[in-house]
């Protein structure tokens, strides 16, 4: 009478679930790296993003420009938010500022956009 094969045993099933795992991301890893250099997943349209700033791990400022025209909106929670409509002198002259020597916070260059689109009201304590 025939028997059928017998099955690997626990250590010999772990090994071929780690080799096809591994087979597998190194597919995903090639084929990534082929398609980010065809320009595969890249901005191109018509909407880019200038700055980010993170307020929380789901709060987030965006400047976003959009037919010669930028925009901040706020995105959080619930539906993103256009918050105020940045003007073209203010954007350039905020990010024609001069760095500070040293290290900057990349935090600085948008907190002054922020600020001078709000009035200054943008880092105030009050």
């Amino acid at each position: 009478m025939e028997t059928a094969g017998e099955l690997p045993g626990l250590g010999g099933s772990l090994a071929v679930s780690l080799v096809s795992l591994g087979i597998v991301c190194l597919i995903a890893y090639v084929s990534l790296r082929f398609l980010s250099r065809r320009g595969v997943g890249r901005a191109n349209g018509p909407i880019k993003v200038l700055a980010r700033c993170p307020l929380e791990p789901r709060r987030s400022l965006y400047l976003v420009e959009t037919s010669g025209r930028s925009f901040l909106v706020g995105v959080g929670d619930g539906p993103m938010t256009m918050l105020a409509e940045v003007g073209t002198s203010e954007l350039l002259s905020a990010t024609t500022i001069a760095p500070a020597p040293g290290p900057a916070p990349p935090v600085g260059r948008f907190s002054e956009v922020l600020g001078r689109v709000l009035g200054g009201r943008a880092g105030s304590s009050e």
